[in-house]
């Protein structure tokens, strides 16, 4: 059982995965994975971290400070940070988690082959997977895989999703 949750930028898609996660979490369910929240100063976003679930481990996923990694937008993204904690994360979360959360498969994240290859493993994998989905990419990953529900996120769901969402998995799960 996996789902995916995609929508348009800035809509609140890792803010639904958070708060996913957390009643999961309520529930007992053991989450891992990444999440990869923005590093704001003030109002301005400078970078986004990349953290892992079940150990807490972070890095830097990409940031505005030039450095030689690959551009996407105005961000360089960190592939060092990027392959070490993503790999081991989604790794060790399909081994001992019941769930495991990937935040989010885009354009910055697709640099990485080692991010690309694991991500490859969790959507093969029986285990359940929650993935925040970039729109671009959400109809190559459901076409290539079954067992994939579509949330998309808008300003009308964005506060009932979450609740959805725990659904899904909860029921799923009987």
């Amino acid at each position: 059982m996996k789902a995916i949750i995609t929508g348009r930028p800035g809509i609140g898609k890792s803010t639904v995965l958070k708060e996913v996660i957390k009643l999961l979490k309520a529930n007992g369910w053991r989450v891992g994975g990444i999440i990869c929240p923005e590093v704001r100063v003030g109002a301005k976003r400078i970078a986004f971290e990349i953290v892992d679930l079940l150990t807490g481990e972070r890095g830097t996923l990409a940031s505005t400070t030039p450095s030689n990694g690959p551009m996407v937008g105005r961000y360089y993204v960190n592939i060092g940070d990027l392959d070490r904690i993503s790999t081991s994360a989604i790794s060790r979360s399909l081994d001992e988690a019941d769930l495991t959360a990937i935040d989010e498969i885009g354009p910055m994240e697709m640099k990485s082959g080692a991010f690309r290859n694991i991500t490859m493993k969790a959507l093969m994998s029986d285990k359940k997977l929650i993935a925040v989905v970039h729109i671009g990419l959400v109809r190559n990953i459901v076409s290539n895989f079954q067992n994939m529900r579509v949330f998309e996120v808008t300003e009308h769901n964005r506060n009932r999703l979450p609740g959805e969402i725990v659904k899904h998995f909860i029921e799923g799960s009987l």
